[in-house]
C-alpha cells in the first residue's frame, strides 16, 4: 500500500521537523565576483572593451567611490557599449545559474541594459538574457539580469549598452558583478506517515458497516447512512475507497473515543487522500474531526474556497491553517494536517501550502473520530456533510 514518506532518512527529518526545530531552507549562495575589475578604483578600465564607445575612468563612482568607467560614444551609431574581455564565464557547465547587477548613470530618459549572453566554443550565440532601466540622470541599480546556461562548454559574457543614441551621448558604470548561484536545497519532504495510532486503510468491501483499522490496538469505525465502501478507486496507490453522498443522503463513520487518538501535547499528523468534484455551497465539509469547539478538538475541512483548512484547539488557545487549490478537479489529492509545538501547516501532494506560526500545547480531544462530517456522538445526525470519496485515513502522533 503506497506512503509517501517512509524512508529512515525521512524519518529522521521529521522528527526534526516536527520538534520544531528544522533549520530553515538557505538561500541561494552567491560566489564571489567573476568580473576582474568591476569597480575601476585602480584607475584603470583594464579587462573591458567598447563597442562604439571609448573607455576612461572618472571620479567618483558610484556611492563616493574613487572610480567609475565612463562609456561615451564615439561614433554615429544608436547603441554603444562596454563590455567584459575576455569572456568572464567559461567552460561552464549546464545549468549553471549566474546573475550580473551593477550601477550605472545615464542621460535621463535613456534605456540601458545589462546583457548576459551564453556561447557556444564554436562563438554562436545560445541565448541572451537582460535586465533594462530608464537611465535617471543620477547613480542607479541596474538588474539582476539571470541566465542558467543551457549547454556545458559554453562561456557567458557581460555587457553594459546603452540605445537611442545621439552625439555627445555618455554613461557612467560602476559596480559591475556576474556571480555564480549555488541553488538553495530541496525543500524538506513531508512528514512521515506512520499510521501509529490509527489506520483506516477503508478497503473495506462493499456492503461493509464496519471501517477497520489495522494499527497497533485497532478502534473501527461504524458507517453510518448510505456511506458506499468497496467504490473502485481508480488510482494506482489503493484499489478502493470510501464514497460520501453529501447533505441530500447524509453519511459519515463514528470511531468511538479512545485514548490512543488522543495526541496531548505530542506532534500529531492526520493525512488522508480525497477525490471530489464538490465544494461547499456555504460553510464546509468536515472531512476529519475529533472533539468540538469550544473543547479540544482536531479537524480537518474543505472549504467553499476550494482549500483544505486545518484546525487544532486546546481547551483556551488554537490555531489553523488554510491552503492548497483545485481540490474539486476530480483527481486524488494526499492532505496531510500536522501541528508540532509551534506550527500548524498544511501539506497537498507532498508540498507544504501553507502554515501558521502557533504554540497550542496539550490538545485532547474527549469525543469520538467523525469521518466524512461533523457528527453527533451516538447519533445519525450532524451537519458539513461530505461529497465525494476519502482512502486511507491516518492518525500518526510524535
Amino acid at each position: 500500500m503506497f506512503r509517501p514518506v517512509r524512508s529512515a532518512a525521512a524519518a529522521a527529518v521529521f522528527s526534526l521537523v516536527v520538534a520544531g526545530m528544522a533549520m530553515a531552507p538557505a538561500s541561494a549562495a552567491w560566489a564571489a565576483n567573476m568580473l576582474p575589475n568591476g569597480t575601476f578604483d585602480g584607475g584603470t578600465s583594464s579587462g573591458w572593451k567598447g563597442t562604439n564607445a571609448t573607455l576612461s575612468v572618472v571620479s567618483p563612482g558610484a556611492d563616493g567611490t574613487s572610480g567609475a568607467a565612463n562609456v561615451k560614444l564615439s561614433n554615429t551609431s544608436t547603441s554603444y557599449a562596454i563590455y567584459a574581455s575576455p569572456k568572464p564565464a567559461t567552460g561552464v557547465a549546464a545549468g549553471t545559474q549566474l546573475q550580473g547587477t551593477g550601477e550605472v548613470l545615464g542621460v535621463s530618459g535613456k534605456s540601458i541594459c545589462l546583457i548576459l549572453q551564453e556561447y557556444t566554443s564554436g562563438g554562436s550565440l545560445v541565448q541572451t538574457q537582460s535586465k533594462c532601466v530608464t537611465a535617471s540622470g543620477g547613480w542607479q541599480g541596474i538588474g539582476p539580469a539571470a541566465l542558467t546556461a543551457k549547454n556545458s562548454g559554453d562561456s557567458v559574457g557581460f555587457r553594459i549598452r546603452q540605445t537611442g543614441a545621439v552625439a555627445g551621448n555618455s554613461f557612467r558604470a560602476d559596480s559591475l558583478s556576474l556571480a555564480e548561484s549555488t541553488p538553495p536545497p530541496p525543500p524538506p519532504p513531508p512528514p512521515a506517515v506512520t499510521g501509529n495510532a490509527a489506520n483506516w486503510p477503508m478497503q473495506d468491501p462493499s456492503g461493509s458497516t464496519t471501517m477497520a483499522d489495522t494499527s497497533p490496538n485497532p478502534d473501527p469505525g461504524t458507517l453510518v447512512g448510505p456511506v458506499m465502501a468497496g467504490v473502485t478507486s481508480n488510482s494506482p496507490n489503493f484499489a478502493s475507497a470510501y464514497s460520501f453522498p453529501g447533505s441530500s443522503a447524509k453519511s459519515t463513520v463514528e470511531v468511538p473515543y479512545a485514548s490512543k487518538l488522543v495526541a496531548g501535547t505530542q506532534n500529531i499528523d492526520i493525512s488522508f487522500w480525497l477525490n471530489t468534484t464538490s465544494l461547499p455551497s456555504s460553510g464546509d465539509f468536515d472531512l476529519v474531526r475529533m472533539g468540538d469547539y469550544p473543547y479540544p478538538e482536531y479537524k480537518i475541512e474543505l472549504v467553499s474556497t476550494n482549500q483544505i483548512e486545518c484546525t487544532f484547539h486546546h481547551s483556551a488557545t488554537g490555531g489553523f491553517a488554510q491552503g492548497g487549490s483545485n481540490l474539486n478537479d476530480g483527481k486524488w489529492h494526499f492532505v496531510q494536517c500536522v501541528k508540532t509545538a509551534t506550527q500548524v501547516q498544511v501539506w497537498i501532494d507532498g508540498t507544504e501550502v501553507a502554515s501558521t506560526n502557533v504554540a497550542i500545547g496539550d490538545v485532547s480531544p474527549t469525543q469520538p473520530v467523525f469521518i466524512g462530517s461533523h457528527g453527533l456522538p451516538g447519533t445519525a445526525s450532524g451537519f458539513d456533510w461530505y461529497h465525494g470519496m476519502l482512502a486511507e485515513v491516518e492518525f500518526s502522533f510524535s
